[in-house]
C-alpha cells in the first residue's frame, strides 16, 4: 500500500467499514508524516485521511459532515487512538502524530476526543500517550485556551463526577511529571484570575488537596516541563513552557483576603517556596515571570477600594472587623513578600525588575515587604 498514490490510498481505505478504515489509516498517517523530511503532498494526504477516515468531519468529496461521531464510534476511535500511541516507541514519530491529529486548528473541534483520550492515559496511567499530551500542552501553549480547556475537562472527569478514585493521581508527577507540570499551569491559570469578588472562582478541596500533595512531595515537579527537550519532528520550533509557580502562589497570596480560609493554602505556600529553594541557582532556569509575579498586586488593590467604598456606602466597620480585615491583608502580603524573596535569593525571576517593584510600592504598610523593596534598591 505504500507504493500507491494518495487517491488509490483513500480508495482503499474507504472500502473499509468503521474503525477498521480509521485503524489503518493512523498507520498510513504514521507512516506519511515521520518520514526523515515528508512533503507537503504527504502532509495534506495525511489531513484528509484524519478528516475523512479517522474523525469522519468530511465526507469523500471533502463535505462537512453534519453528523458527529456516534458515542460507538467515538468509543472505538479512543481505543484505536491509545493503542497505536501507546505502541509507538519512538516518541519524535509519537509526538508528530499526536501534534497533527490535535493541530492548532483543529484543536477545539476534536477537543472532546482528545480530553477523553487524555482521560483514559491519566486512569490507565499511559506515561507515553501523557508524555505526547504534555508536549501538545507545551506547543500550543500550557496558559493557552486550548490547555485550559483539557485541563477543566480533566478536573470534571477526576474531581467532580469520580471524587472517589481522586487519591489514584497521587502517583501522576511520578509517572508522568511533564504532563503534571503543564496541567498543574493551565489549572493555576483558571483560579484567582479576576478582580471582582464575585467573578472568583476557586478551586474544590479535593483538587487542592491534591495540588498541595503533589507540591510538598515532588520539589522538583513545577519545572519538571522546563527540564526536558521535547522531542519534535524536523523543522519544528520548542516552545518554553511556563512554570506554574507564578499562578499557584498567586493562589496562596490572594486566599487570606477572600476568605479562602482553608490551611491548604498555607501548606501549599510552603510547598512552592521550598520548591523554588530546590532551584540551582547556578544557571537557573527561567522559572517565573516578573509580569506574572506581579499579577496580585492590581487585584489587591481592587479589593481594598471595594473595602473602602463598603464604608462610605454603609455603616461605619465596627473595629473587630476592621482588625480582621487588617489581619488578613498582612496575610496576604507576608506571603507576597516571602515569595518575592525566595524567588530573587534563586535569580529565577525574568522579566522587567523595574515594573515588578515599582508596582509592588503601590501596596499598603507591610513590614516584610518594605525590607524586601529596600534590599532590591541597595543590591541595584
Amino acid at each position: 500500500m505504500s507504493q500507491l498514490s494518495g487517491p488509490e490510498i483513500k480508495h482503499s481505505l474507504r472500502k473499509l467499514d468503521y474503525p477498521l478504515c480509521a485503524k489503518e489509516a493512523i498507520i498510513k498517517i504514521g507512516q506519511l508524516i515521520c518520514n526523515r523530511v515528508p512533503s507537503l503532498k504527504h502532509m495534506d494526504l495525511a489531513l484528509d485521511l484524519m478528516a475523512e477516515l479517522i474523525f469522519c468531519e468530511v465526507d469523500r468529496r471533502g463535505n462537512k459532515r453534519h453528523s458527529p461521531l456516534t458515542s460507538l464510534d467515538e468509543l472505538q476511535l479512543l481505543d484505536i487512538l491509545y493503542d497505536y500511541l501507546n505502541n509507538t516507541s519512538n516518541e519524535t514519530s509519537r509526538n508528530a502524530v499526536f501534534l497533527s491529529l490535535f493541530s492548532g486548528t483543529t484543536a477545539m473541534m476534536r477537543s472532546a476526543v482528545l480530553s477523553k483520550l487524555v482521560s483514559v492515559a491519566v486512569g490507565i496511567p499511559s506515561p507515553t500517550v501523557l508524555s505526547s499530551a504534555s508536549v501538545w500542552m507545551q506547543q500550543l501553549g500550557n496558559t493557552s485556551h486550548n490547555s485550559n480547556q483539557l485541563a477543566k475537562a480533566l478536573i470534571k472527569d477526576y474531581f467532580v463526577l469520580s471524587p472517589n478514585i481522586v487519591h489514584k493521581l497521587n502517583v501522576l508527577p511520578h509517572i508522568a511529571p511533564q504532563f503534571t507540570a503543564n496541567f498543574l499551569t493551565a489549572i493555576a491559570n483558571m483560579y484567582f484570575t479576576d478582580g471582582k469578588k464575585e467573578a472568583f472562582t476557586f478551586p474544590s478541596q479535593n483538587l487542592l488537596e491534591t495540588i498541595t500533595l503533589w507540591v510538598n512531595e515532588n520539589s522538583g515537579l513545577c519545572i519538571a516541563a522546563q527540564q526536558i527537550q521535547s522531542s519534535l519532528p524536523p523543522g519544528a520550533i520548542a516552545m518554553e513552557a511556563t512554570t506554574p509557580l507564578a499562578g499557584l502562589l498567586r493562589w496562596c497570596i490572594l486566599a487570606p483576603i477572600y476568605n479562602e480560609d482553608s490551611d491548604l493554602y498555607g501548606k501549599l505556600h510552603l510547598g512552592l517556596l521550598n520548591s523554588i529553594l530546590e532551584i540551582p541557582s547556578t544557571n537557573p532556569p527561567r522559572a517565573i515571570s516578573a509580569a506574572h509575579l506581579v499579577q496580585p498586586v492590581g487585584i489587591i488593590l481592587r479589593f481594598l477600594n471595594d473595602e473602602q467604598l463598603k464604608v462610605k456606602t454603609t455603616e461605619q466597620i465596627v473595629d473587630k472587623q476592621k482588625t480582621l480585615i487588617e489581619n488578613k491583608l498582612q496575610l496576604c502580603l507576608d506571603r507576597f513578600a516571602q515569595a518575592i524573596q525566595v524567588a530573587l535569593s534563586i535569580n529565577c525571576v525574568y522579566g522587567n525588575m523595574e515594573d515588578l517593584f515599582y508596582q509592588l510600592q503601590q501596596l499598603p504598610q507591610n513590614r516584610l515587604l518594605r525590607i524586601v523593596i529596600h534590599t532590591h534598591k541597595l543590591n541595584k
